[in-house]
Parts: structure tokens; sequence; C-alpha cells
């Protein structure tokens, strides 16, 4: 608690962890089957600890899993270790947001950093892509919109300086988008053809994160890819810009 001069208590300020994962889980499509599974099967096994905060934008759509009451909206997860999908189990409700508007990101990031601040940051997106094709990358069904490339520029200092940016999509590992990020990053990793159905296994990267908070941005980022080919089903790179 901390108490300010006229004698009032004020809200503690956020401890400031050592890396704070944010994953842009745009699930509004055919992919919702792999929504609360990957939050459940691959983050919440670590979820969160004082050094590495978890924490994940994730939106569902209709057609494919109906889970936990078929919940739909696009919720915010502060991820905790053994944590279910559940609505409930969201800090917030941010209602149908687009995953494929550039402002959706922007709060998200902005949202992370107020609200778990840490010395280093990843970003993960996980969704479909294809590089710098417009119409395919974080595709959202409800909303018919896809988060392109020529979107990404003019957001990027809004963002603020990412250590680690990951794509857990197809076809993303281009000249384009490592590019994109140039100046914006430390190090990208993602794949350079098609991405079976495991994608990134964020459960190995987040255990070997607890393991050692000190990791620098260029091995998480080969840990990323080397997660990635784990099960075989297809390859990825982890670039130092």
């Amino acid at each position: 608690l901390v108490v300010s001069l006229t004698g009032s208590a004020l809200a503690a300020p956020p401890i400031r962890a050592k890396w704070t994962v944010m994953v842009y889980i745009s699930g509004d499509n055919n992919l919702e089957d792999y929504v609360v599974l990957d939050i459940e099967n691959e983050l919440a096994p670590t979820g969160s600890s004082a050094d590495v905060q978890v924490v994940a934008l994730a939106d569902r759509g209709p057609g494919y899993d109906t889970s936990y009451g078929d919940w739909q909206t696009t919720k915010l997860f502060h991820v905790t270790q053994g944590m279910t999908a559940a609505p409930e189990n969201a800090v917030a409700d941010w209602g149908e947001r687009n995953m494929g508007d550039p402002q959706t990101l922007v709060d998200f990031v902005s949202w992370s950093k107020s609200n778990y601040p840490a010395d280093h940051y990843a970003l993960v997106f996980w969704g479909h892509g294809w590089n710098w094709h417009p119409g395919y990358v974080m595709l959202d069904d409800t909303n018919a919109d896809t988060l392109d490339y020529e979107e990404m520029k003019p957001i990027l200092p809004s963002l603020g300086f990412i250590d680690v940016v990951g794509y857990d999509g197809c076809n993303m590992a281009s000249i384009e988008i490592f590019d994109l990020w140039h100046g914006y990053a430390t190090a990208v990793t993602s794949s350079q053809e098609y991405v079976g159905w495991e994608g990134l296994q964020y459960d190995l990267v987040l255990a070997q994160l607890a393991a050692n908070p000190n990791l620098p941005a260029d091995q998480l980022a080969t840990a990323f890819a080397q997660s990635a080919t784990a099960d075989k089903t297809w390859s990825a790179v982890g670039v130092v810009l």
C-alpha cells in the first residue's frame, strides 16, 4: 500500500517483471478449436510468475467450438498456472473486437505494458498468416477483416519497442516482415512455410523462460523456433534484426 502526502491510500504500482509475454489470439475463424486448447495446455501449465508475466487477448467466433458457454467475445486473460479458459477467469471482456483492426493490437500492447510492465517484451501473433499478402494475416471472420502488412507500418511507433516478435501462423518468414520490424524489435521468429496445427509450443518456451528469466531476446526467439520444430510438422527461423 502506498499513502499520499494527504493521507489517502493509492494503488501500489505494478511490480516490474523480467519478461511479459503477450499472445494475440485471433481465433474468430476456423482455428477456433485451438484457442482454448492452447490457453489451457500450453500457456497455463507454466502460467505467470513475478519474473515472467503471460497475458493473452483471445477472440473466438461461431461455428467451431462451443466450450465454456460458447463465449465469442474478445477476452483478456492474465494467464495463471493451471487456469482454464472459462469466461470468469478473464480479467476483462472487450466485447466483439476486430482482430484485424490495428487499433485492437495497439490497445492490447498498451494495456499489457501498463498492467504488467517488464524489462523485456515478447509479442506473439496467433492466427492465420501469409506475410505481406493482403487478406490473410490475423483473419477475423465476424468482422471480415485482416491485419495487413500495410496497416502495421503506421502503428509500430505506438506499440513501443518489442524485444521478441513471434508469428504462430503460416508463411510469415519473409524479408518484408523482417524489414517491417527493423528498429522496432530485437528478433523475429516465424515460419517460411505452412504451419501445422500444433504451431509454436508455448509450454516448452515458457518453461525454459521460467527457469531462466534472464534469457536474452535472441535466445528466446531461438527457443520459439526450436519449439515449433519439436513435432517435425513445420520449420521456423529466428532472425536477429
